[in-house]
């Protein structure tokens, strides 16, 4: 048997440019961990831009100059924040501060008109009142500098988002040119294909949000004031806030107008409580088909799993953002993605997000079958019966 003593000597030789890369993406990293509230005030100051361009658009077809046309979109937009705050401070002021005189007074006639046989409902209601004194409050209460400071730092953001939003609206074009010079020409015509479609569906969403807050905020107004209810401006303007948070929205406007209601007395209370639910179904299965069209076709569960997402992602902002987004899903896969999946599967998600508004449960049966739509040809390709609850974009991708 022969021995041999070999040593393998192997060297690893690392390139410079490997180190740079390196080096370059973790810088990438951590700019865009710092960076990351500026990027999400810019999404909302592009949202804001993209909504208003139809208003630039139309103010340039009358003649006006595009910068003079974004100084009288933003000269209106003070005039609307003055006049509101005009009106609405003094009238909010006082309701506001006779509610918190009144405080002591409507929690002692509530609780002696909860039954006593339902300890956990006086529970419930005990907390919800201590809610103001709770310590957590007290202590950032005690801080009045960190508060100014909260205060200051949201006005200015405020602020500054829209001076951006006006700048996007003034020379967003070009910034547009300067990113899209990074597309290869070739993919160039689906990009300006896919921001067009996601600027309507941006749009829709935006005026619609718009006019549902509006209504709910005039819905309330008039139902507490009507009842009687303390504090019905404050409640109102509360409820056109939150109409803006999707699901939990809801809960978060009934819980303190039912209480105040139950104040008063318990019919204002059952009768409020009902009507805030009645009007969220007229409104979820009314109002906003009707006012979002076809642009926002979102299923419950998929809302649901969305705001789950955006929410964890960025709070309240998130969950503000992300219904947009989802719902322009449908156009990046018919525009990009068509070319990687089967022609069954566009077809498929197309009829099933029409139904999602139109509630067609025979679409759900059909795909579940493995069966042709009605609106199929016999080569799988559509024919005139194509459904009205799919829009013609839809169409067209196929």
């Amino acid at each position: 048997m022969i021995q041999t003593d070999r040593q393998i000597d192997v060297s690893l030789t690392v390139p410079g440019r490997t180190f740079l890369k390196i080096a370059l993406a973790a810088f990438i990293w951590w700019a865009g961990l710092r960076l990351w509230p500026e990027f999400v005030m810019f999404v909302v100051a592009l949202v804001l831009a993209t909504a208003l361009h139809p208003m630039v658009v139309w103010l340039e077809r009358k003649g006006i100059a595009r910068s003079v046309a974004i100084l009288v979109i933003a000269l209106g937009l003070i005039a609307v924040a003055v006049t509101f705050l005009t009106l609405v401070t003094t009238s909010l002021a006082d309701q506001m501060s006779r509610l918190v005189r009144s405080f002591p007074a409507f929690r002692a006639r509530l609780e002696t008109r909860l039954p006593a046989h339902h300890p956990v409902l006086k529970q419930i209601v005990d907390e919800i009142f201590e809610l103001p004194r709770s310590p957590d409050l007290a202590r950032h209460l005690e801080k009045p500098l960190a508060l100014g400071t909260s205060v200051v730092a949201g006005a200015l953001s405020m602020f500054f988002t829209m001076v951006v939003t006006l700048y996007l609206l003034l020379d967003g074009k070009r910034l547009y040119a300067w990113l899209i010079a990074y597309v290869p020409r070739k993919h160039r015509d689906r990009v300006a294909v896919t921001a067009d479609e996601v600027s309507l569906v941006v749009q829709a969403y935006v005026r619609g949000q718009v006019i549902t807050s509006v209504l709910f905020t005039l819905y309330v107004g008039i139902l507490l004031t009507a009842f009687k209810v303390p504090a019905a401006l404050p409640l109102a303007l509360l409820a056109g806030l939150c109409d803006v948070i999707p699901v939990m929205g809801i809960v978060i406007a009934t819980v303190p107008a039912t209480l105040l209601a139950f104040a008063t007395s318990p019919t204002a209370g059952i009768a409020v409580c009902a009507l805030y639910v009645a009007y969220h179904f007229a409104e979820s299965y009314f109002i906003v088909p009707r006012i979002y069209g076809s642009r926002l076709r979102l299923s419950t569960l998929a809302v649901i799993l969305a705001l789950m997402v955006g929410s964890t992602l960025q709070g309240l902002v998130g969950t503000i953002l992300i219904l947009p987004l989802v719902a322009a899903y449908p156009i990046i896969e018919r525009l990009w993605l068509a070319r990687y999946l089967s022609p069954e599967v566009i077809r498929d998600h197309g009829a099933l997000a029409g139904s999602a508004i139109s509630r067609n449960e025979q679409v759900v049966e059909t795909v579940l079958q493995g069966e042709k739509h009605p609106w199929e040809g016999p080569t799988g390709t559509t024919t005139a019966l194509w459904p009205p609850q799919c829009s013609p974009e839809g169409r067209q991708g196929e």
